[in-house]
């Protein structure tokens, strides 16, 4: 090998080794980025659980001198006055987790003021009685905002009547129908919570299923992250509301200021994930995650408006009442709705993942609502049957 080629092989080799020298330097840089993300995460769902679990005991003693307590009633069958801390208490972890979580928060806007203005008018309500009109309208207008300048909103409904028929599309009453879907969803939260650890920890499973969905799907980080850190607040507050061995009663309630704000969080963060255009999720698959406490409120919506009611007015004819009526134990009662939540959740995500027919998921979906209507219209034979069946077994 003469001079010449034995200085163009060394040149060669030393920008081969450069090269290779930039390639593991970038490497390490996405690494070392990736592994920031997940210490920021990991920071902030302890930070969102810590904050919630330690803020609810400390001011219980503020929020009872300030008259932010429950007191039993004719509807109310717990037996002591207990403090509504717990939508505080979530309100603050939730955002000191996204404070600590390394995402752009601008196109989350709408759901941070939505959930802002939502406790703020929960928070007076649960001190002093805000009227059923004025909270309608408020739930009203932070969905319009979400919708309008958020530009949040259900579009597609997808296949629901097979290929044929094609993608069922919303047009013009997409905005409508989306802030329909949104007051629907903040009412459905604020109905379960009518035992110990119910709506929260639907909530939680909720959350959770569709952190996973966001990430199954392929949507946005933030998507991804922002149910896990409600989630965590909200299990900050179910260490002081579920019924545990030791306690028979919860100590601390969601209130209006919590229940509102987990259905409208909810709402946004299932339309932006159904909607999301870097996702590929059916919309099919997030109305399942939502089916169950979603047919309960529909069913006595429309049993209301049949008999000649408000369909905001309160009863005690939802399932976890009709559960209690049964023979069931609180704890039974909530253990099986969710396990419910968590059985429709995900039968949703697997149909979706082994890429079911979307107008089967729909058919089953409807099958499910009208047999709940049936079963709930004819609940008194339901009980009649289950008082008959517990004399038989003594």
């Amino acid at each position: 090998m003469c001079i010449f080629e034995r200085r163009v092989y060394c040149l060669v080799l030393i920008a081969d080794i450069r090269q290779y020298a930039r390639e593991r330097a970038a490497g390490k840089s996405k690494q070392g980025e990736s592994m920031g993300v997940k210490v920021h995460l990991a920071l902030a769902l302890i930070a969102a659980f810590g904050v919630s679990a330690v803020l609810i005991p400390v001011i219980q003693g503020p929020a009872c001198r300030v008259g932010l307590v429950d007191h039993p009633d004719h509807r109310k069958r717990h037996s002591n006055a207990t403090p509504l801390t717990g939508g505080l208490g979530i309100f603050a972890g939730f955002v000191v987790g996204l404070l600590l979580v390394d995402v752009s928060w601008l196109p989350y806007w709408s759901l941070i003021v939505g959930v802002l203005v939502l406790m703020i008018t929960g928070l007076v309500d649960d001190m002093v009685e805000v009227q059923a009109s004025a909270r309608l309208l408020i739930q009203i207008g932070v969905a319009a905002l979400m919708v309008y300048g958020g530009g949040i909103k259900i579009q597609v409904l997808g296949e629901l009547f097979g290929p044929a028929w094609g993608m069922v599309g919303l047009g013009p009453l997409g905005e409508v129908f989306t802030i329909a879907c949104v007051v629907f969803m903040i009412n459905a939260v604020n109905m379960a919570d009518g035992l110990d650890g119910l709506a929260g920890g639907m909530a939680l499973i909720v959350l959770l299923l569709l952190s996973l969905t966001a990430w199954l799907g392929g949507a946005g980080a933030g998507l991804m992250f922002i149910p896990l850190v409600l989630a965590l607040a909200v299990l900050g507050f179910l260490v002081h509301n579920l019924r545990t061995p030791g306690g028979r009663h919860a100590r601390a309630f969601l209130g209006d200021t919590g229940s509102t704000v987990l259905g409208y969080a909810i709402a946004w963060l299932a339309v932006a994930i159904g909607s999301d255009k870097g996702a590929s999720v059916y919309p099919i698959t997030i109305a399942w995650l939502l089916i169950i406490p979603g047919m309960d409120t529909f069913a006595l919506f429309f049993r209301r408006l049949r008999l000649g009611r408000s369909p905001f007015s309160p009863d005690r004819s939802h399932l976890h009442h009709i559960m209690r009526r049964c023979g069931y134990r609180v704890s039974t009662t909530v253990h099986i709705i969710h396990l419910l939540v968590i059985a429709a959740g995900l039968f949703g995500i697997m149909a979706w993942q082994y890429a079911w027919p979307q107008w089967l998921m729909f058919a089953l979906a409807a099958g499910m609502i009208l047999g709940y209507q049936f079963a709930l219209g004819n609940a008194r034979h339901i009980l009649r049957w289950h008082y008959r069946r517990r004399r038989a077994m003594g």
